[in-house]
């Protein structure tokens, strides 16, 4: 099975139309979305004149297979997640500087139906999708991770719901990162083969900010990695 994935596309609507168009003609069985369709600030970004949240996500729905929530999502949403236990009094997004995404009560209601993450079964292993990792799935609590014993919590919880391979967003890395054997590794867009799972893999962003634009294909069957820029 080909996968596309793809993450962070923060109202971003001419790169993801740029960015499926490319995935479309390299060719996938699924498409898959790890959340932040919303999220636009000044602080952060400057494509005010094309941002359409509402566009992102009618093509989202049109086209994924499986959609994530983000912590712009579910803010967008008024909703906040149910934080577990070790960190819920950590300090988290408070999301100040978002515009106003100009959802409809549909929309609304469709990003409250997501899920904070999602198991895809292949024949070669399960796969789990989140926006991040555990206990912070949602990415509402602030801060991220880039050391291997952080990501632990998450493969533990791989694990318990039976997945050797996960795919999280959020971080916005400038190509990819893969955590694995307890390291983690930067890498940039290139692709690469994975060696036997357990195996964590964080995409780079839709969004155009900075020009660090992509996305990335999986071969289930040949454990080919490519992330594409």
């Amino acid at each position: 099975m080909r996968l596309a994935i793809i993450s962070d596309i923060h109202e971003d609507i001419d790169s993801l139309r740029n960015i499926l168009q490319k995935a479309e003609r390299m060719g996938y069985d699924q498409l898959v979305c790890l959340g932040d369709i919303s999220g636009y600030s000044l602080p952060y970004y400057n494509y005010e004149n094309s941002r359409n949240a509402v566009a992102c996500l009618a093509l989202l729905r049109e086209k994924c297979s499986i959609i994530i929530a983000g912590n712009h999502d579910l803010h967008a949403a008024g909703r906040k997640p149910d934080l577990p236990e070790e960190i819920k009094d950590h300090e988290t997004w408070q999301h100040e500087h978002d515009r106003n995404p100009g959802y409809g009560k549909e929309d609304i209601s469709y990003l409250l139906s997501l899920p904070a993450y999602e198991v895809l079964h292949t024949a070669d292993f399960n796969i789990l999708f989140s926006h991040y990792v555990y206990p912070n799935l949602s990415g509402f609590v602030k801060g991220f991770y880039s050391r291997g014993k952080e990501f632990e919590p998450h493969f533990s919880f791989m694990q318990e719901h039976g997945c050797s391979l996960g795919f999280t967003g959020h971080a916005h890395p400038s190509g990819f990162y893969k955590v694995q054997s307890h390291r983690f590794k930067q890498y940039n867009y290139r692709g690469i083969q994975l060696s036997s799972p357990p195996a964590i893999i964080g995409i780079s962003p839709v969004t155009r900010n900075d020009h660090l634009s992509g996305f990335c294909i999986f071969d289930t069957h040949k454990r080919r990695l490519q992330v594409l820029r």
